[in-house]
């Protein structure tokens, strides 16, 4: 509202007003929701298992004992008579290894793309007029035969645009991997020692001197 005088020579005028309404619109927006089609993807890990076939060594040790014997001089009788026979004994391990094929399991993760097409909500912003009647002041002039200055009322349309935000909540579907977890029976191969003793004999051949009585028939005394 501007206020605006005029004068008028050798007249007047007396203003008369009234109050009258004026449609006043104002533009709003709400959220609306729409159904469309979605598509969606995610990685799917899967195990993959199989069986493979590996060797392994079964090692077989054999501990025993080698004797190294030998003729010692007696120390009995100052040195002389017969030789005695004395052994050492040397401790021997043998190993060799036996090659063995096993079953074992192998696995692996597979990651798989899977994606579905299914209908999802959608927001979208909808305008809208809201518009209401405001009070408006409207003014005439009379004219009279004495000059006056009077007050004239004009009007503009003077409108802003004023931002807002208009939120809303609303449910969409995604698509996660739902993952079960299942035990699974895992097997180890480990090294068991099992020993056994055996015994044995280390037999050897040793000299032995027999002292034998030999007699000789020309040295009797029935010939004489």
């Amino acid at each position: 509202e501007a206020i605006h005088y005029e004068t008028l020579e050798e007249t007047y005028q007396v203003q008369r007003c009234f109050t009258g309404k004026d449609r006043v619109c104002d533009t709003t927006y709400k959220i609306d929701t729409t159904t469309k089609d979605d598509y969606q993807c995610c990685n799917v890990e899967t195990p993959n298992c199989y069986m493979e076939e590996q060797v392994i060594n079964d090692v077989t040790c054999t501990n025993t004992v080698e004797f190294n014997c030998q003729r010692e001089k007696s120390t009995k009788n100052d040195g002389y008579g017969q030789k005695e026979v004395v052994c050492t004994r040397t401790p021997k391990q043998d190993c060799y290894n036996i090659p063995r094929k096993i079953q074992v399991e192998v696995c692996k993760t597979d990651v798989h793309r899977y994606c579905e097409k299914f209908s999802n909500i959608f927001p979208f912003p909808v305008e809208e007029q809201n518009c209401h009647f405001e009070p408006k002041k409207i003014c005439e002039l009379q004219q009279k035969t004495r000059p006056k200055k009077a007050k004239k009322y004009s009007y503009t349309k003077d409108c802003k645009e004023q931002p807002r935000e208009v939120c809303d909540q609303c449910e969409k579907k995604t698509i996660q991997p739902l993952c079960d977890i299942e035990e699974r029976l895992v097997c180890k191969y480990e090294p068991v020692e099992n020993c056994r003793e055996e015994a044995k004999q280390y037999c050897h051949k040793v000299e032995k001197v027999v002292v034998e009585e030999v007699c000789d028939m020309k040295f009797d005394t029935k010939y004489l």
